[in-house]
């Protein structure tokens, strides 16, 4: 179903979402008849993100079953522990089940709150709520300082990462759906926690999940002392993480800029080029970051013009002292506002800004 929506979405291939639809009927003729007995058995199986890509199909067909069949796979029973904080909620639960649960009720928040499903308006905020607490439940207690997370596929006791360090960690499709997670709570909450973890995993558990030799990638990231980094093969290994790897290294985009009207956040600094149509303006990155402490920014305006751009620069959780901004050489002033340093401005063609942070 996700990947049909997704051929439909980027490609407009009607069959693509008629198929989709049809299994999107198919899953609700046969949820809706589960006794409670049999969904709960259900959702104790490793089944992945039902609600999420079921959210997503009603998005493009609107049909009110495509939402409902979504709902039977939101484990609200879970969600509820999850919200309330208790100790070791998340203990012996399949880790790469549990993170696309949670994307499914970020996704009916996104989806359905403030709106209508069969003439009555769906209050949906605490999903959102669910999200936000799962997400920090996870990074708090559950969380290596790659970034992964889980041993031998699962989550364990809370707080007990170093007596769970074998050569079965950080399984790499977890990170893969944290990021995801992370990502879209970014976008709707603005909170900079969000893309402080996504860099810290970014880096330290994507970009080295692949070979960069043969392009295998790792199914574990192994914390015991003594491991090393095992990599799939071209023909004879093939793990989920083979799957989310190869996704992994065409995603590498996809988070550096987001932006809101004029304003342009900055959340990974990595060299990379900005088509800012809505602004038309083009943003050069060049960063050594990190390996050096600094990273440009080249602004491009249309036929010369100037333009009017509010940058907004993220400052690292990992910045070691002051950071510095400079205007075509000269250190400027920038207010701190959510956690980034914002320069607001009328930007010249070929205007450079740099930053230095402090390692």
């Amino acid at each position: 179903i996700a990947g049909l929506v997704d051929v439909y979405n980027l490609t407009g291939y009607e069959n693509a979402k008629v198929v989709a639809s049809g299994l999107g009927d198919w899953t609700y003729n046969r949820a809706s008849g589960w006794s409670d007995k049999l969904r709960k058995k259900v959702l104790a199986i490793e089944y992945g993100g039902m609600n999420d890509c079921l959210y997503d199909l009603y998005k493009i067909t609107m049909d009110p079953k495509h939402a409902e069949a979504a709902h039977i796979f939101d484990e609200e029973e879970l969600f509820e522990k999850v919200k309330s904080g208790a100790d070791n909620v998340l203990n012996n639960y399949h880790a790469n089940t549990t993170i696309p649960k949670f994307m499914g009720a970020l996704n009916r928040y996104e989806t359905l709150h403030g709106k209508k499903l069969n003439g009555e308006e769906v209050d949906a905020s605490r999903y959102l709520e669910y999200a936000k607490a799962f997400w920090q439940m996870v990074i708090d207690k559950h969380t290596y300082i790659t970034g992964g997370n889980s041993e031998w596929e699962r989550f364990g006791l809370d707080s007990v990462l170093d007596a769970e360090r074998t050569n079965c960690n950080n399984e790499t499709c977890n990170i893969y759906n944290m990021l995801k997670l992370s990502r879209k709570l970014f976008q709707i909450t603005g909170d900079k926690k969000y893309a402080d973890y996504y860099e810290n995993a970014y880096i330290n558990s994507i970009l080295s999940s692949q070979n960069p030799r043969t392009g295998m990638t790792t199914y574990f990231q192994p914390m015991a002392t003594g491991y090393f980094k095992v990599y799939s093969s071209k023909f004879s290994h093939f793990w989920c993480c083979t799957g989310t790897g190869m996704e992994n290294f065409t995603k590498t985009n996809d988070s550096i800029y987001f932006h809101k009207d004029n304003t342009l956040y900055v959340n990974v600094y990595i060299s990379s080029v900005l088509d800012f149509k809505q602004q038309k303006v083009t943003v050069i990155q060049e960063s050594g970051i990190p390996n050096t402490d600094t990273a440009k920014f080249t602004i491009k305006t249309e036929k010369g013009k100037e333009a009017d751009l509010k940058l907004c620069l993220r400052l690292p959780d990992w910045a070691a002292g002051d950071v510095k901004v400079l205007l075509n050489g000269n250190e400027i002033g920038a207010p701190v506002e959510n956690g980034y340093l914002a320069i607001d401005r009328k930007f010249a063609d070929g205007d450079v800004v740099a930053v230095k942070i402090p390692m």
